[in-house]
């Protein structure tokens, strides 16, 4: 099975081998950035292709000028003289992924806001809240918006 769907559209354009050489170099885009491609149309004239990058461990992401151009290196190659339109859509962390303990910390000194407040208008208790702000437990994502959203007002 290939790593990039509907390399199937493909198979009247490359041979065998080609789709083999293609799929391993998305392989190693995929394994080294998360950088992942789909094959959405084929024509004559034209691959319509969407490139997307996910998160990656490095916290570095390709801008969507950088998509493009790894798009067109990896398929002009092979399909010489098709134009190779690509639907960017590059990797935008979540807000609330900033949230940690200093954040909280600095947010709650700026918004003159106490645990006790906020276990008052979240009816979470004040241990599980004192934990989430000291660092005494790890906050879920969902923790995470919660303290974003109530903060960030």
């Amino acid at each position: 099975m290939s790593s990039i769907p509907g390399i199937e559209q493909l198979s009247s354009r490359l041979s065998a081998a080609q789709i083999e050489k293609l799929s391993k170099a998305a392989e190693r885009h995929k394994t080294q950035s998360n950088i992942t491609f789909t094959i959405l149309s084929v024509s004559d004239d034209y691959l319509e292709i969407e490139t997307a990058q996910g998160e990656t461990k490095s916290g570095k992401y390709a801008t969507e000028a950088t998509l493009i151009g790894r798009t067109k290196e990896l398929f002009e190659k092979l399909c010489p003289g098709a134009e190779i339109r690509v639907s960017p859509a590059s990797f935008a962390p979540a807000p609330a992924s900033i949230v940690n303990t200093a954040w909280l910390e600095r947010r709650m000194q700026e918004k003159g806001v106490r645990i006790k407040q906020i276990a008052f208008d979240t009816g979470i208790d004040r241990e599980s809240i004192s934990d989430w702000v000291t660092g005494k437990r790890s906050m879920s994502q969902i923790v995470k918006a919660m303290f974003y959203f109530y903060l960030s007002r």
